[in-house]
Order: structure tokens, then sequence, then C-alpha cells
């Protein structure tokens, strides 16, 4: 007797600053699935947010998450599914939440210990008095809930704020303002559900002033090195600090844990719960330094959502 394929529906696209990347990983992992064992379905989500109807008519037996960003990593879709009944690739419904609303994220986190670089949350309401009387120029100004490096400035000088301040407001209702840390970037990959596992470290050297959307998505932007140029001793602290954020929020199945190493210090920026998928993301290139393959890598990811239910 054949056994029956498995019917997966890609799900990518979404009304996202992300939404061509979030296509790029969608059309990467539609290509990695094995045809002998999987029945795979694109279904891109429109600019404008339509499409969404489309996932029960297909009668999925796992959605594989590919999209980046809100309404699709920041824990909506995945309360739809959760209603619907339908298992899904990633972290649920909370733990995306978390990872996409940096000040809770935060301040969940330093609860846990972790260490965090010195912010402040602004409102459109707030002045900017705070900035100047809790930090010295240059700061880091971003969105409370973009992915991607989406609307971060770096500030050097006070005539800046106000066009740093407008670009993070455009994005949301309340924004970010963090001390500006120096020292080598690096994120660790994190797969699993009860016990997961913490992939090898990547170190980020961006060829613009920091990791942002260009550098990050854009080929020969940054060099990406794996594994990182840093001790063993500081390669296992950010491997068990990537593992504690993990847990802390209550991710499954994957992500990805960026932190700025500053004076010997590792300082959690931020967690991506759905991080990229495309020929230029990280995770992937991690999961390969472990010795895991790119469709490897996807099909731990649906055994993943497929189990989680279990845990």
């Amino acid at each position: 007797m054949m056994r029956k394929k498995l019917r997966v529906i890609v799900l990518m696209g979404g009304k996202s600053p992300e939404h061509e990347i979030s296509c790029s990983s969608g059309e990467m992992v539609l290509e990695s699935l094995n045809s002998v064992k999987y029945e795979a379905f694109p279904l891109v989500i429109t600019k404008e947010g339509k499409g969404y109807e489309d996932l029960f008519k297909l009668r999925a037996d796992v959605v594989f998450i590919a999209m980046h960003g809100p309404f699709g990593e920041d824990g909506t879709v995945q309360g739809m599914l959760e209603l619907a009944g339908i298992p899904y690739t990633g972290a649920g419904v909370l733990a995306s939440a978390l990872g996409m609303g940096k000040p809770m994220f935060r301040k969940v986190i330093k609860e846990a210990g972790i260490a965090v670089p010195k912010y402040l949350v602004l409102e459109k309401k707030d002045g900017v008095d705070g900035i100047w009387e809790d930090f010295k120029l240059p700061v880091v100004v971003k969105p409370s809930s973009q992915g991607s490096s989406v609307g971060v400035s770096i500030v050097h000088k006070k005539r800046e704020i106000p066009p740093a301040l407008k670009k993070a407001f455009s994005l949301g209702p309340r924004i970010m303002v963090e001390e500006y840390l120096t020292g080598a970037e690096v994120t660790c990959g994190v797969i699993g559900n009860s016990d997961p596992l913490a992939l090898p470290v990547a170190e980020i050297v961006p060829k613009n002033e920091f990791f942002d959307y260009e550098a990050k998505y854009v080929s020969g932007k940054s060099d990406e090195i794996v594994p990182a140029r840093i001790s063993k001793e500081l390669t296992k602290l950010v491997q068990k600090i990537a593992l504690r954020v993990y847990q802390a929020i209550g991710c499954r199945g994957f992500g990805r844990v960026d932190m700025i190493i500053s004076k010997g210090t590792p300082y959690v920026l931020e967690i991506n719960t759905i991080p990229g998928l495309t020929p230029n993301s990280l995770l992937p290139k991690e999961a390969a330094a472990a010795g895991i393959t790119y469709p490897q890598l996807i099909e731990k990811i649906i055994q993943f959502a497929l189990d989680k239910r279990k845990v």
C-alpha cells in the first residue's frame, strides 16, 4: 500500500515590510521539499493581507510559516492556526508575540538574568528629554515590533533624532531607544522543542554601519563567518545564552538569537522566531556548519511542528 504524502502548505508574503524576503524564504523551502514524501503547495498572502481563506480550502497536514515580521511572526497567524487545529512550524502564539514585541521580550529575558543593552521605550506623546537624561550619543532608535532591522537608525548627533523618531514611529506607536554598543556581532540558531540544540555561532561583519536590512539580504553587503572568530569559552557562553533565551520565552521548532559581545559580555539584542531561510540567511549557514543540509533542516522543522503537541 502506497504511503500517503504529507500535505504541506508553505505560507509566505503578507502585509509586512519583509514581504519579498518572506517569499524568497518560502520558495527555498518549497524547492527543498522531497516530492516523494510531501505534497507541497505555496500560499502567498498579498501585501494587502488577502489569501488566508485558502489555508482552509487546501486542507493542510502542516503549515510551514515562512512569513517574517508583523502579521506572520507575531502570533497572529499562529493564533488562527491554533483555533483551526492545524499544526504549524515554529513558535506558538505567546513566544511569537514576545519575540516580536521587543520591550516585553527585553523585560522577560532581563528577569531571567540575561544581559541586554540599556533601553528606553517611547510613545508618540512622550518627549525626548529621557533620551538626554539616560543616554550619551550615539544611540540606536528602532521600532518596537519589526524584524530585519526595518526602521532602525543609529543617531550620532542631536539633529538626527527627529528624522530617526519619525522613521521608527511610521512603523508603529511605540519605539525603543537603546545604548549603542560596539563589539563583535554574533548570532546563534537554535532548533528543537523540549530539548533544543544550539547551532554553531555565526559572526556578522556588516559593510554598512550596522547589520541593517541591506546588509542582511543583499549579497556581498556583509561577511558572515561560521564558526565565529571568538574563543571556545565565549562560543559556549553565547550558545548557552541562546538556549536560555529560546526557553525563557517558550520557543519551539527553530529560532535565532542575535547578540553583540561588548567588552567580553554578550548582550542579547533580539530573537527571530522565524529567521530567514533565503540563500543568504544565517540559520541555514549555521546548520550547514553543524552538518545539517538545507533539506534536512526543513525536514527537522516540519517534524518539530508535528511533534510539538506532545511537548
